[in-house]
């Protein structure tokens, strides 16, 4: 019998079933999606997350970050990251350093949906396989959280993300985030000539919009067409039952 089943072959999945293939347990991912899959993402993994990498014998490239700035254009503050430097990293080439770890562990990926969930006092069933334990991380609005009724509501009006990228060296090793009365950008380098620019507010408007909110930041990418298409996630916050 299948040790754990997980459900989502994204980041979150695929490093849960690397831990468990470490740990001496047979792993399966389903997800219906060929790797690597590009999600509207920030892509700037934290020191710790740099670690947790490590950990689990993955390497990724991108930029070197070295701490986080906010500035509204006229006031900026600053800190260095305490725990060694973070990573801007493409969200695809993270997805896809993750998918070769899982493979190389022997982790089988099953191309399907998780369909209906059957459980019983040993085991849990999902896309025909049976398992011990499965692991919901099908994404920020997880249809099996759904369909096992974890989902509780959210008050207030839902936060949304937008991001694109600009063939542009970077020109800082910090996350920038600029901020306005609309919402903020977060700016991430992640790689030699690519930088990612990542909006997130309340408002429902085209992501060039919102970048006019931020008029210096808007200047710097003028000139600049962006390198990939603008991608959209949300509403953001979202909860669960224990």
């Amino acid at each position: 019998m299948i040790d754990v089943l997980v459900v989502g072959g994204g980041p979150a999945g695929l490093a849960a079933a690397i831990r468990a293939a470490a740990a001496g347990l047979e792993a399966v991912v389903v997800e219906p999606r060929t790797a690597p899959v590009d999600k509207a993402c920030g892509e700037g993994i934290m020191p710790g997350g740099v670690a947790a990498l490590r950990d689990l014998g993955v390497r990724v490239s991108g930029h070197e970050l070295r701490g986080i700035r906010y500035t509204d254009g006229r006031r900026s503050a600053e800190a260095a990251f305490r725990g060694g430097p973070g990573a801007g990293v493409r969200r695809t080439e993270l997805h896809t350093a993750l998918h070769e770890r899982a493979a190389a562990l022997g982790v089988r990926v099953v191309t399907a949906k998780a369909g209906e969930i059957r459980q019983d006092e040993d085991t849990v069933t999902a896309a025909g396989l049976t398992a011990r334990w499965l692991i919901a991380a099908d994404g920020l609005h997880s249809p099996l959280r759904r369909a096992l009724g974890l989902d509780r509501p959210v008050a207030g009006p839902g936060r949304y993300g937008l991001r694109r990228h600009y063939p542009l060296a970077p020109w800082t090793d910090h996350v920038e985030v600029h901020w306005s009365r609309h919402g903020e950008a977060y700016v991430t380098p992640v790689g030699e000539r690519l930088v990612g620019v990542a909006v997130l507010s309340r408002d429902r408007r085209p992501y060039d919009r919102h970048l006019a909110a931020f008029p210096a930041l808007a200047a710097r990418l003028a000139d600049s067409p962006g390198a990939t298409p603008v991608r959209g996630a949300g509403p953001l916050r979202q909860r669960a039952r224990g």
